[in-house]
């Protein structure tokens, strides 16, 4: 990856009525694959296939529904590639394949593309620009949305990839009810607020990266809540530099978090 990323969240976990065809879509658009050690029927472990990393577990519940829009939840899981040839790739893959292509962006540090797999939850396969490029003022990072050609950089792309390149979950996105909860987010995860002038959200990280989570409120509605078996995100593993053993926090999503020590 380029410095100074340092994979933060490991895993993400996400309720499903139909396992099968979410591993599916996985499998194909990001080549992960399902986990040796998955026996549970009702859970399904996808993981990189060169790394060996679980990065999504999967939980079916036949009678799981779908939450409101509006509700706080997931906005996106960003995956990020360590090369843009490979990111290219997976743009490439995944577009036949997801229900809803949300266009494409140059943020400045990276460029994303954005899309939804087939329950909904939103996607963004990410690659940073070398961190020379970033814009800091201070400690606070200057990203932007611009426009980026993904039909050109696709048709001068090189030939398709055979192999999957090295990714791994840059980011979560949230959508929350209310801005301030940014302050317990940092105080149960050890982030601080990168970027606090883009309107309707906040990003948070650690160390020197522009960010590893970040919450906005552009769609979320008053009084507006996930039922308790929504379709959907449902927890994520996070790193803590804490020596303790792993701890769990409910988010103010519902999501729950476990904190664990880095991967080595």
């Amino acid at each position: 990856m380029n410095a100074p990323f340092t994979p933060v969240i490991q895993r993400v976990l996400l309720r499903t009525a139909n396992a099968t065809r979410l591993a599916e879509f996985y499998q194909k658009a990001l080549g992960l694959l399902p986990h040796s050690d998955t026996s549970d029927v009702q859970s399904l472990s996808l993981r990189h296939p060169v790394t060996g990393h679980v990065l999504l577990t999967l939980i079916e519940a036949k009678d799981a529904q779908p939450a409101p829009p509006e509700a706080p939840g997931l906005f996106h899981i960003a995956f990020l590639f360590a090369q843009v040839d490979d990111w290219l790739a997976a743009v490439r893959r995944s577009l036949p394949l997801t229900p809803s292509f949300h266009g494409a962006s140059d943020h400045g540090v990276s460029w994303a593309a954005y899309l939804e797999d087939p329950d909904g939850n939103g996607l963004e396969l990410a690659w940073d620009k070398p961190s020379r490029e970033w814009s800091w003022q201070g400690d606070q990072i200057q990203m932007v949305s611009l426009a980026l050609p993904l039909r050109s950089l696709l048709q001068q792309s090189g030939p398709e990839l055979k192999t999957i390149g090295d990714f791994s979950i840059g980011h979560l996105h949230l959508q929350v009810a209310d801005l301030r909860v940014a302050e317990t987010y940092q105080q149960h995860l050890d982030l601080r607020v990168t970027q606090s002038n883009y309107p309707g959200a906040l990003f948070m990280a650690r160390g020197q990266y522009h960010h590893h989570l970040a919450i906005n409120t552009w769609r979320t509605r008053a009084n507006v809540s996930r039922p308790e078996n929504a379709i959907g995100f449902i927890g994520w593993d996070m790193t803590t530099r804490a020596k303790a053993t792993a701890t769990e926090w409910q988010e103010p999503t519902g999501a729950l978090v476990t904190l664990e020590a880095a991967r080595l």
